[in-house]
């Protein structure tokens, strides 16, 4: 009976000290062979934005204290590219125990993205803070539909510097076409 005690004892340490990473890099990194970089994060939402080589990715996170966890279960991603002006990625999904989510990006190493600005059908627009050119936001109030209609609703995408100059413009009729 003591020697099972002190098996349990130990296997509760064990599992105490091994639950989650130091950093949210390592939680991500600890399910890709590949170098992966977080490049952006929404720390309300818990959800990260990274990049597996050129593939573009976001996933679900959990913080416990200090310490980040990271499944692969929920995460999307994709490689874009365009063969006019410069790779603009937008996306819509559902993640369960977030909602309706919102990101995308610009691909360049020659333009710094400040900000997008989200134009919908209806008028309305929403602007986001981009990071490393990304961005992830949550669906405005007015926005009640599933993530497969999005596009129906959204007319443009439009990336700024911090000069409020455009860097690329997403438009839904161009990917139609």
């Amino acid at each position: 009976m003591r020697i099972l005690s002190i098996f349990v004892i130990i296997l509760f340490f064990l599992s105490g000290c091994n639950y989650g990473y130091q950093t949210l890099e390592e939680a991500v990194q600890s399910h890709w062979k590949t170098p992966i970089k977080v490049i952006n994060e929404d720390r309300e939402s818990k959800l990260v934005y990274y990049l597996d080589q050129n593939q573009h990715i976001l996933g679900v996170y959990e913080q416990d204290g200090k310490k980040y966890k990271y499944d692969n279960e929920q995460s999307v991603g994709m490689t874009f590219s365009s063969e006019v002006g410069l790779p603009f990625l937008v996306s819509a999904n559902h993640i369960e125990g977030v909602g309706n989510v919102i990101h995308g990006a610009i691909t360049t190493d020659e333009h710094t993205v400040e900000k997008f600005v989200l134009h919908y059908k209806n008028g309305e627009t929403q602007e986001i803070n981009a990071k490393n050119n990304t961005f992830i936001t949550m669906y405005p109030p007015f926005l009640t539909i599933e993530p497969i209609l999005f596009f129906e609703e959204l007319e443009n995408a439009v990336g700024y510097d911090v000069n409020g100059e455009i860097i690329e413009i997403w438009n839904r009729n161009a990917d139609i076409e």
